[in-house]
């Protein structure tokens, strides 16, 4: 809810790794979106147990103005930030939603 997770990608830890499953993995910035907002959201926030409409009905985002919106924050690296180290880690299956 507080983008403490985006945050710390960029600033404050000398190294980070990245682990990501190949369902994270889009042909484009726009399907990375599309699948973050559509499919990765609805499922955490139902997960969480959310009271937002994404949450209720697991299918979509609703752009919903809810103090429990789970998706306030979206952080884009269009390249490795100037302080510390980043190391990504693809895997060859399925991690999360």
């Amino acid at each position: 809810f507080t983008g403490n997770r985006v945050a710390s990608m960029c600033y404050g830890h000398e190294k980070v790794y990245f682990v990501i499953g190949q369902n994270k993995v889009t042909a484009d910035y726009e399907s990375a979106v599309y699948r973050a907002r559509n499919t990765a959201a609805p499922r955490n926030a139902k997960r969480l147990n959310a009271a937002t409409p994404c949450a209720r009905e697991g299918n979509r985002c609703y752009d919903c103005r809810s103090p429990a919106r789970i998706c306030r924050v979206l952080s884009v690296l269009w390249s490795k930030p100037v302080s510390g180290d980043c190391e990504v880690l693809l895997i060859g299956e399925d991690l999360g939603y």
